[in-house]
This record gives structure tokens, sequence and C-alpha cells, in this order.
């Protein structure tokens, strides 16, 4: 994997929105703070999605497709 360490930091950042998303809740927070924060997880995991999809795929995952 080509961009491992970026990865496991956009990882490391959607660990900690929800983690964040956690505490909002056990604090009462207003909703809008969670909501920004629900965004930004989802954003997150748009990116990772976006990583996963660009990077090569090995020969044993082409034959598990075909």
């Amino acid at each position: 994997m080509r961009n491992r360490n970026l990865l496991t930091k956009k990882l490391d950042t959607l660990e900690t929105t929800l983690i964040t998303l956690q505490q909002i809740v056990n604090r009462q927070s207003p909703i809008e703070t969670y909501k920004i924060n629900i965004v930004k997880a989802q954003s997150l995991i748009e990116d990772i999605k976006d990583m996963v999809e660009n990077e090569p795929m090995s020969s044993g995952e082409i034959n598990k497709i075909n």
C-alpha cells in the first residue's frame, strides 16, 4: 500500500472524531457541535474510501472479482 501512513493518519483522525462525538453526548453539548463532528467523520470516511479505491489491486484481489 503506497499511502499507508496517510491512511493510518486519516483513521486515527476518524477515531478521534468518534471519541469527540461520544464526549459531546456525555456532556450534552449543543446539537450543532454534534452535527459538525458528524460531517467531519463522514468526510473522513469518504477520503478513506477514495484512497482505498485508488490503490492498485493485488493479483489475489483481481482473481476474486472475476
